[in-house]
């Protein structure tokens, strides 16, 4: 049996799991739909999803058609969860764009098509909702061919808003020939040179053009009714192509997927490239780090999670309670679309807290498990305060995160300090140098060190000049453990980054000398370097395309400036301003609110992380952590250092006074 795994992607309220539930119903799967507004579907599982009827998580329900197997990926429509649609679509060969036909192209839907498009993924058009009064299809295909692509076929017509006729695209038609001919280069020189183009030409560059993710072919429907659902299961099997390996290839597999349910059970998903795995087999990482002994085996059956001895190439395994894998993980060589890139440029930060603090340890379990499953969480222990600092992409995802732990986890928790997370660089480059000798210097050590910042992005380098002849290997450690905790928080309290640390000068005093002697000085002096330095802040900033209607042009721009963006480009295309440029994240999301209000709906602002730069707005401070154990040695340095400098200042102005006679 072939396999193939389809992905539906689409704007929130859309009608995804509405249309997966037609495609189950059609098939036989299951005996009646459900509905996403009573929380009895299958593929939004989660109580959560049912609560807010959203899809949160990715969600697989497979299906049977026409000696096909039918892997249908249910995929979260908002923007907080795009991360979530992006591993899902590493492991497709296929996507269906949801549109609907009423709300017609949103933010969203242009965000998904673009990540189509980069990944160069077979895609389709479904047309939801053509039932719905006063729909212009017309219209609607028109905003396709300028907002997403000028190559699409419309594959049926519409005739009452309910029923669907194949369109008879005779490949020797005008309208078939014109569509084709503008996706292919070769056809349009053959064309152009008036040579003979032959229908099996122009029938093989549809083919391809489709594959490639060139050509769109447009389908219609109302899943909530089941018009269309079944023309789109056929048109699955002719415009995409299942995924097909060499004969007998090595196993080779990505996971893509960790999820937990409402009963804290782990299922970890892998999409299988070549050969197959079996229960009992033993699956060696690509890094090497860890071989897994498959002891349970399920893969997704006709609606069901069913146990299996055997997953085939191009399916889906299904792993229950696998504690080690995780999200990226893989096996053998997988295809470079495919792979899983991490990025975790957060810009977001909170402290976390259980209102009763015996929940504690609890709590960081329950973080570490909702971390598994979403790669853009972190969190982790202030190493000085001992708070618990969550790290997010948007607030959304914030509050999704803490409805998990109330009700998955039975959490009540407290939630403050919620702001952007900033960096700060070195001004310029310094050095300092602190001698056992010197008086504030409690601790039976000599460190000097230099610094100097480095490109944006570059993050800590740090290397050593001295010798571990001369200092052995053991206080060497400690003085780089030592800089490491001195750049979680620079002078404006943030964590210090893109900077070159040297190690220049070490000096220990056997045999009262330890290397915690040099732990805890290296901070110190680290934090002298830095004030010698000064520091400048980052904050991150996003990647963004504007599409706005030419008569908003000029207040848009105004606007754009307002809000610190930084703007690269400025062009017209189909009736549309495209702007493009950067902008900080903090400022983001109020001009995303703006820019609705300004352009009635009609504008489009899409965003990418795009790490760091410098600050444009005032500077953000945060308070400095304390340390019992550096403080009063901090103290110490700052008093003698500025006191050795006033008089250093003194006796060089009455050096220079000179009395008059």
């Amino acid at each position: 049996m072939k396999i193939m795994n389809i992905g539906i992607l689409a704007h929130v309220d859309a009608g995804k799991t509405t249309l997966t539930e037609s495609m189950l119903y059609a098939s036989g799967t299951i005996a009646e739909s459900g509905r996403v507004d009573r929380g009895s579907t299958i593929t939004d599982s989660m109580a959560l999803e049912k609560q807010r009827g959203i899809t949160i998580q990715a969600s697989i329900a497979s299906y049977q058609w026409s000696h096909f197997k039918i892997n249908l990926i249910d995929t979260p429509g908002h923007i907080d969860f795009y991360s979530e649609v992006e591993r899902s679509l590493n492991v497709l060969d296929g996507a269906i764009l949801l549109i609907s036909a009423k709300d017609g192209i949103q933010a969203q839907t242009r965000i998904l098509f673009d990540a189509i498009r980069k990944r160069k993924l077979p895609a389709l058009i479904f047309i939801n909702k053509i039932d719905q009064p006063d729909i212009d299809l017309d219209s609607l295909y028109e905003d396709i061919r300028a907002k997403l692509s000028s190559h699409i076929l419309i594959m049926q017509s519409i005739t009452n808003g309910i029923s669907l006729l194949p369109k008879t695209l005779n490949p020797l038609s005008e309208e078939f020939k014109d569509t084709i001919i503008e996706t292919d280069d070769a056809l349009l020189k053959k064309y152009v040179m008036d040579q003979p183009i032959t229908a099996e030409e122009l029938l093989e560059s549809r083919r391809k053009n489709i594959n490639d993710g060139t050509l769109l072919p447009v389908y219609h429907g109302s899943a909530l009714k089941h018009i269309g659902t079944k023309e789109l299961m056929d048109a699955i099997l002719m415009e995409f192509t299942p995924f097909m390996s060499p004969p007998n290839s090595n196993l080779a597999a990505l996971v893509y997927k960790v999820e937990r349910d409402d009963n804290r059970n782990k299922r970890t998903y892998m999409r299988i490239f070549g050969g197959s795995i079996k229960s009992r087999d033993v699956l060696t990482l690509q890094d090497h780090s860890d071989s897994i002994k498959i002891k349970k085996l399920e893969t997704s059956s006709n609606g069901k999670m069913v146990e299996t001895e055997k997953v085939e190439c191009g399916d889906i395994a299904i792993f229950p309670n696998e504690m080690r894998l995780k999200i990226g993980d893989s096996i053998g060589t997988i295809p470079e679309r495919n792979l899983i890139l991490h990025n975790n440029n957060l810009i977001m930060q909170a402290n976390i807290s259980p209102v009763l603090s015996s929940d504690r340890t609890f709590l960081l379990e329950a973080l570490s498990e909702l971390a598994e499953t979403d790669p853009l969480l972190q969190y982790k222990l202030d190493s000085r305060s001992n708070d618990i600092i969550m790290e997010f992409l948007g607030k959304v995802q914030m509050e999704v995160i803490v409805s998990l732990l109330q009700n998955r986890y039975h959490l009540q928790v407290k939630i403050e300090n919620v702001t952007t997370i900033y960096k700060e660089r070195p001004l310029k480059k310094a050095d300092f140098t602190a001698h056992i000798e010197v008086t504030p210097n409690p601790f039976w050590a000599s460190i000097g060190l230099s610094i100097e910042p480095l490109p944006i992005g570059t993050g800590l380098r740090y290397e050593s000049k001295v010798s571990y002849g001369y200092l052995n290997k053991s206080f060497q450690n400690a003085v780089e453990e030592g800089v490491r905790y001195g750049c979680e928080q620079g002078l404006y309290g943030w964590e210090v980054t893109d900077l070159k640390v040297c190690f220049e000068y070490g000096v220990y005093y056997s045999p009262v000398s330890t290397p915690a002697d040099f732990r805890h000085l290296a901070p110190i002096v680290f934090e002298q370097a830095l004030k010698q330095s000064g520091t400048e802040l980052l904050e991150p900033c996003l990647s963004f395309e504007l599409y706005v209607p030419q008569d908003c042009n000029a207040r848009v721009y105004n606007d754009l400036k307002k809000f610190h963006a930084d703007i690269v480009s400025i062009k017209t295309q189909h009736n549309e301003v495209v702007v493009s440029g950067k902008i900080p994240a903090r400022t983001s999301q109020f001009y995303k609110e703006q820019l609705s209000e300004l352009t009635k709906g009609r504008g489009v602002f899409l965003t990418e992380r795009a790490g760091y730069q410098q600050n444009t707005g005032e500077t953000f401070t945060q308070a400095r952590k304390p340390d019992d154990r550096l403080d009063k040695t901090r103290h110490l340095f700052d008093k003698a250092y500025d006191e050795i400098g006033n008089e250093i200042v003194s006796r060089n102005v009455r050096k220079n006074h000179h009395t008059p006679k």
